[in-house]
């Protein structure tokens, strides 16, 4: 990146002097002998204009300091322009690979209701809160997602910038949208709240719209929150508008850097090469003063004690660890599991039960693996989309072996053969108890493929994590996952 003194001085060894005035040819006419090609003269122009030229002898002449802190202008501009477009390109690239995997995972037929959501910023959040962290919380029905602001935000607009996706349960008919605030240390409160009204959107029909916050007495705060909603029915159509969205701003942002690049590279390069020599230096000084330092720190420490040089480190070892388990506990905000999850433990801790209970009448390997793979997704963190597939699947196929089984379960509970399996004629009457359960738990299977289903759906947003509580002991899952993105609004 250009500074001022490098444009000078590479102005200056080139026989233009800072403090005087030169016509635009002149000027130009130099950068072109400095860059060892034309400068572009378009760019030039945009240059010039932004300058402050005085007429003399009916030429416009131009002080030669403007001009050279116009082009380092024009340099940070362009090299900030291409770290953003950078971060915009990633962010999107990332954004288009959790679309394609959830493509992949969305059926073609759907007949249920998606609320898809952007939340652009908050707006008119008042200067005397004087905060210093804020957050909105989203909630719909049992569902509830954060969203917090960018990292570098402003107090009074904080932006978000940030899509989410909910399933809109037939009943319910808002959506929840809360403003907390936090000050230094102190836990977070509500400020503001609003409701979005599910029937104020047409389906496949996106809505901007600005909701008025409100404090919990119902009182209008003067802030308001803007968002985009839509309600979509085929969310497999949807995706594939969202994927071809994404393609085309892939494609804009990079031209755009292109662009960006090739520009930066005009106004750089009449002063590449005064800027490469005074780099080297710069490098070389420091490395002379580093080798100096190093050397000074170690004939200090030779000088000390090395029991108290090792009960030094030891003690900022564990001040470091410390401090990183306080940060940690203090952004881990794992949101608790929703109930329809929480009712699935349940579930499969009932079709466990059952399972070593029939098990005595017939021995199903199977269905013990199964039990295993539920508790796993839970107590071993396997909350994943192919851990849930592969329990299903061995689900489904115990479904098979048990209908297979259903002939001889009808001819045992038909016979007083004392030949049955282990059992005999005294054991007739617990024979047929054991068998009642099995057909019970034959039918219990397709309540529990329901809940593994709602299980891989929520497994597939790979950002999710959730806190289950069984017997006040609380396990975490998702945690075990890499690191992955949510989808940001460009």
């Amino acid at each position: 990146m250009l500074n001022l003194q490098t444009v000078l001085r590479g102005f200056e060894e080139n026989g233009l002097k800072q403090e005087q005035y030169f016509s635009q040819d002149e000027i130009l006419h130099k950068l072109d002998i400095m860059a060892k090609r034309e400068f572009d003269r378009g760019i030039g122009e945009q240059i010039f204009e932004q300058c402050q030229p005085i007429q003399e002898n009916l030429k416009l002449l131009f002080r030669l300091a403007d001009v050279s802190q116009t082009l380092v202008d024009a340099s940070l501009i362009l090299s900030e322009k291409i770290k953003k477009a950078e971060l915009q390109l990633k962010l999107i690239s990332q954004n288009k690979t959790i679309c394609e995997k959830q493509l992949d995972e969305t059926s073609v037929y759907s007949d249920t209701r998606y609320l898809f959501l952007t939340l652009l910023c908050a707006k008119n959040i008042p200067l005397k809160l004087k905060y210093s962290n804020c957050h909105i919380q989203l909630t719909l029905g049992v569902t509830n997602q954060i969203a917090r602001p960018e990292q570098q935000y402003d107090r009074v607009n904080p932006e978000f910038n940030q899509d989410f996706e909910f399933q809109i349960p037939p009943t319910t008919t808002s959506l929840s949208i809360q403003f907390y605030i936090q000050t230094n240390a102190a836990p977070a409160t509500l400020w503001g709240q609003a409701y979005l009204q599910i029937q104020q959107l047409d389906d496949s029909a996106v809505r901007d719209l600005e909701l008025q916050l409100k404090d919990p007495q119902g009182r209008e705060l003067g802030a308001s929150i803007e968002i985009e909603a839509q309600i979509v029915l085929n969310k497999h159509q949807y995706l594939q508008t969202q994927l071809q969205k994404f393609e085309q701003k892939i494609y804009t942002l990079e031209n755009d850097l292109n662009e960006y690049r090739t520009d930066l590279d005009v106004v750089e390069r009449p002063f590449k090469i005064k800027l490469f020599k005074e780099q080297s230096f710069k490098d070389q000084k420091n490395d002379m003063f580093e080798q100096f330092d190093q050397q000074q720190m170690m004939n200090e420490m030779d000088q000390q004690n090395p029991n108290q040089l090792q009960a030094s480190e030891h003690k900022d070892q564990i001040i470091s660890a410390l401090q990183s388990e306080k940060l940690l506990d203090k952004f881990d905000e794992t949101p608790d599991a929703p109930e329809i999850l929480q009712h699935g433990v349940i579930i499969f801790t009932i079709y466990g039960l059952i399972t070593l209970f029939v098990c005595s009448a017939k021995p199903s390997f199977l269905d013990v693996l199964v039990c295993h793979g539920l508790m796993f997704t839970i107590f071993m963190d396997r909350f994943e989309p192919f851990h849930l597939k592969l329990v299903g699947g061995g689900l489904v196929a115990s479904i098979f072996y048990d209908i297979l089984w259903m002939k001889q379960y009808h001819l045992w509970w038909e016979s007083d053969d004392q030949n049955n399996p282990e059992w005999g004629l005294k054991a007739q009457t617990l024979l047929r108890f054991v068998l009642v359960f099995t057909y019970i738990q034959f039918l219990y299977k397709f309540v529990v493929c329901y809940y593994i289903y709602q299980f891989h759906r929520e497994s597939i947003d790979p950002t999710k994590r959730y806190i289950f509580t069984i017997w006040r002991i609380q396990y975490k899952v998702g945690k075990s996952r890499g690191e992955s993105s949510t989808w940001q609004s460009m």
